[in-house]
């Protein structure tokens, strides 16, 4: 009798069905599922019901074993065969495993040499951006001449129109900022209380420290910081967050300052530039800032950066021996003093903006007349490089602190130094008289504050000791609300009476 095999799957079928619709026989498990899911036959591919099916009847005994499996021998050879067949297998699929991995590592080689290229490119973009940028400053900086040549900028220097109008400035604020009697100014009681109220990480870990800082005059919540990893950061003390981080410094960001009257900050840097950022929307502070002048006047790192009270003229101080004065809303150099005999580490304008104090890596102070750019005293006495300074709101005194360890105060009338602080056994950072003149905060091993016990003669307030390091600068709020530190720890502190 011969085998009926099954027209689906080609074997032998132990349970036949024939459909005389088609012709074909099948094997009844595989035709019901196929009708069940397709309701076609998957040969002719017609139509096809349960009921279209007739059983074959056939013979239910056992098939013999074949031939090659009746006997030992047989059986070795079948698993011999198979065995044969496995190892072909199992070598076939090593080998494609090799082809795989060869061609994985090759992917994983070309995607790491793509990440490099891609690096580099970055990189070389950037410093394309770099040196657009410095052609653009350049340029600006530049003007035709009459033959059609190009001649570098010539300084302006300080005309009698930018001379007139500071003299103005200082007739107007001397009859304001002597007066002595301040009822919104923080007691001492009160400042004695003084404690941390927020600590904030707000600059990079991977590069730490944070190492200056300037509040507002008037808005007690706009902090802003720069640190060692060439950032300057916006912060919005009344959130308690960042409000706007601003990127182009390539070093350390040694200075800065929060214009008074509008939304700028200016900093300054190791990389020898000082940059003017402006906020893209006047009516709201936190929005995003952009780099509107950058200031390549100087050859070593800029240190100090002071607004002008006219709020029209910044300056500039630095270590290669010059500092210089630039328009703050062209960003062009008005007057630059070069050659001079000494670095300087810090420099402000006195509250008039006739005067200003430069501190010397010499360990003097010098006091500058603008009218005439020369120096009118030098203030003698501390042995260390004068690494910061700061004018009373009166104008009547300055505070410099040094790298000795000191801080004096000297009296500018005389001028002479009135009193000697010693504060540590480490340099001063820092000092910042309040906006009154009656506070006195410095930034050395922790925070000090001072306060005037007499006309003439500062006493300690508080001390406040929550940084772990080094404490880099300080600065009082309006009417010594709160006072703002940073430090080498990378925090960003902020202290009040609660």
């Amino acid at each position: 009798m011969s085998t009926i095999v099954c027209a689906i799957s080609g074997t032998a079928a132990e349970n036949p069905v024939f459909s005389p619709k088609t012709g074909h026989v099948y094997e009844r498990g595989l035709i019901s599922k196929q009708i069940a899911s397709t309701g076609k036959c998957p040969v002719t591919k017609e139509e096809l019901t349960q009921d279209d099916l007739v059983e074959v009847k056939s013979n239910k005994s056992v098939r013999p074993r074949p031939a090659t499996a009746t006997s030992i021998p047989g059986m070795l050879t079948l698993l011999q065969s198979e065995w044969d067949a496995l190892m072909s297998e199992t070598y076939e699929l090593k080998a494609q495993l090799d082809t795989n991995r060869k061609q994985l590592s090759h992917a994983l080689y070309q995607h790491d040499a793509a990440c490099r290229v891609i690096a580099r490119l970055l990189r070389e973009r950037d410093a394309a951006r770099s040196q657009v940028a410095q052609l653009q400053d350049q340029l600006a900086n530049s003007a035709p001449l009459s033959g059609g040549a190009a001649r570098q900028d010539t300084e302006t220097g300080l005309t009698p129109e930018i001379l007139k109008k500071m003299e103005d400035l200082a007739a107007s604020l001397s009859k304001t900022r002597k007066q002595k009697n301040f009822p919104d100014l923080t007691p001492v009681a009160e400042v004695k209380k003084f404690t941390c109220v927020g600590s904030h990480p707000i600059h990079q870990s991977t590069a730490p420290g944070i190492l200056c800082v300037d509040v507002h005059k008037t808005d007690s919540s706009r902090i802003v910081t720069g640190g060692v990893d060439s950032q300057v950061i916006l912060f919005n003390a009344e959130k308690g967050k960042m409000a706007q981080k601003m990127l182009g410094h390539s070093k350390k960001v040694t200075t800065v300052q929060l214009h008074s009257t509008k939304d700028v900050v200016v900093s300054g840097s190791q990389d020898t530039t000082a940059r003017v950022w402006t906020c893209s929307d006047s009516s709201d502070w936190t929005s995003p800032y952009t780099c509107a002048h950058v200031v390549k006047k100087h050859q070593a790192e800029v240190t100090s950066i002071n607004i002008h009270p006219t709020g029209d003229y910044f300056l500039t101080a630095s270590l290669d021996k010059s500092w210089a004065t630039h328009d703050l809303t062209t960003g062009r150099c008005v007057k630059h003093i070069q050659d001079l005999s000494t670095s300087f580490p810090c420099m402000k304008w006195h509250p008039d903006g006739l005067i200003l104090a430069a501190g010397t890596e010499e360990k003097t102070v010098q006091i500058w007349d603008i009218k005439s750019q020369e120096i009118v005293a030098t203030l003698t006495g501390h042995e260390g490089s004068v690494e910061a300074l700061s004018f009373s709101g009166n104008g009547y005194y300055l505070a410099t602190g040094s790298r000795d360890g000191t801080v004096k105060l000297w009296d500018l009338r005389k001028p002479l130094n009135i009193q000697t602080l010693q504060v540590t056994s480490g340099a001063v950072h820092d000092v910042a008289f309040d906006t009154t003149g009656q506070y006195l905060s410095v930034g050395a091993g922790s925070v000090e504050i001072y306060n005037f016990a007499t006309k003439s003669s500062l006493a300690e307030t508080v001390s406040l000791k929550d940084h772990t390091g080094g404490v880099m600068g300080v600065c009082f709020s309006q009417h010594a609300r709160t006072i703002a530190s940073v430090s080498m720890d990378r925090t960003l502190k902020i202290y009040t009476n609660k």
